[in-house]
C-alpha cells in the first residue's frame, strides 16, 4: 500500500517514526515535514527551553529524519518552500505526486483542507496525543496534569475536514499519568500505544477490514498553547516540563519502542472516549 505519512519535527514525532518506519517496511512510504506547530507566535520561555532541550535530544547522534526517511526508501519532503502553503496547487501536487492510499498524521503542524483529504482513498487518520473530544489542540498532556487527570490519553481520528481533532474516532488507548515523570516524559510514553493504534488501523486496511469509527460525542474542549500564568500554576503543582533525567529516560523508551512488537497489549478503547 502506498502510505503518506505527514509529521513534525520533533521529538516525538521522530520516536513514533523511527517505530513506524521500521514496521511498516513492506508498504511504500513517503515522509512530508512540517517545521512547527501553528503560526508564527512569541511562546512563553518555558516553551522556548522544551524546544531547545528536544533539539539537543535529536542531535545526539540519533537517525537523523533524513536517515529515517532514506532507511524507508524514500526522502523527506516539506512545505517551507511553499511558505508552509500544504494547501496551495503546489502542495496539492506534491502530495499527489506520491500517489497516498492511505495518509497518517502524526503532529503535523500544518492543517490539511479539503483538496488534501480527498487524494487518499482510505482516507486520513490523525493520531491525537488526548482524549477527544476532552483536549482537542496543542499540548493536551499538559492540560490533563494541570486538571488533575489520573489517565492521559491517545486517540486515533480520521481527519474529514479541516476542523481542528473533530473527526470520527477510531480507537483510544489510556494509560495512568506518571506523576513523578516530566510533561516530555509522559507525552512520549503514549507512543507506545498510539504507534499500534496505527499499526493495527493499517492491518485492518490491507486485510480489506473497515474501520469502525464513530462521531464523537460530549462537550469539547479546545485548547492553544499555554500562557505564563498557566504556566506557573502547573509548576506551582509541582510539574516539571522536563528536566536532565530525561536524556537517559527518552533514550531508554526510544530503545523500548523500537524493539517492542505492536501487538503488545494496552488499555485500548475502540469506539469509547
Amino acid at each position: 500500500m502506498n502510505i503518506s505519512i505527514l509529521t513534525n519535527r520533533d521529538l516525538a514525532s521522530h520516536i513514533a517514526l523511527s517505530r513506524l518506519v521500521k514496521e511498516l517496511a513492506g508498504h511504500r512510504l513517503a515522509i512530508f515535514l512540517s517545521e512547527k506547530v501553528g503560526g508564527d507566535q512569541q511562546l512563553p520561555q518555558p516553551l522556548v527551553e522544551l524546544a531547545a532541550f528536544e533539539k539537543s535530544l535529536l542531535e545526539d547522534g540519533r537517525p537523523s529524519f533524513d536517515e529515517l526517511a532514506a532507511s524507508a526508501g524514500c526522502s523527506i519532503q516539506g512545505f517551507d518552500d511553499l511558505g508552509n502553503l500544504v494547501n496551495s496547487p503546489e502542495g496539492l501536487a506534491r502530495i499527489q505526486a506520491s500517489e497516498p492510499e492511505l495518509i497518517i498524521s502524526l503532529r503535523f503542524g500544518l492543517i490539511i483542507r479539503d483538496t488534501v483529504i480527498a487524494i487518499p482513498r482510505h482516507g486520513v487518520i490523525n493520531l491525537h496525543s488526548g482524549l477527544l473530544p476532552d483536549y482537542r489542540g496543542v499540548m493536551a498532556t499538559f492540560r490533563a496534569m494541570l486538571n488533575g487527570e489520573s489517565e492521559i490519553a491517545s486517540t486515533l481520528h480520521y481527519i474529514q475536514d479541516s476542523g481542528v481533532d473533530t473527526g470520527d474516532i477510531i480507537s483510544t488507548v489510556a494509560i495512568p499519568l506518571a506523576r513523578d515523570k516530566s510533561y516530555l516524559l509522559n507525552v512520549l510514553n503514549l507512543y507506545a500505544g498510539g504507534c499500534d493504534q496505527i499499526l493495527q488501523a493499517v492491518a485492518a486496511i490491507e486485510t480489506g477490514q473497515p474501520l469502525t469509527a464513530v462521531p464523537q460525542q460530549g462537550a469539547a474542549g479546545y485548547f492553544s498553547f499555554p500562557t505564563e500564568a498557566e504556566l506557573v500554576q502547573f509548576f506551582n503543582l509541582g510539574h516539571r516540563l522536563f528536566e536532565s533525567a530525561d536524556i537517559s529516560r527518552v533514550n531508554t523508551l526510544n530503545n523500548t519502542l523500537n524493539n517492542t512488537s505492536h501487538n503488545t497489549s494496552h488499555n485500548t478503547r475502540h469506539n469509547q472516549y
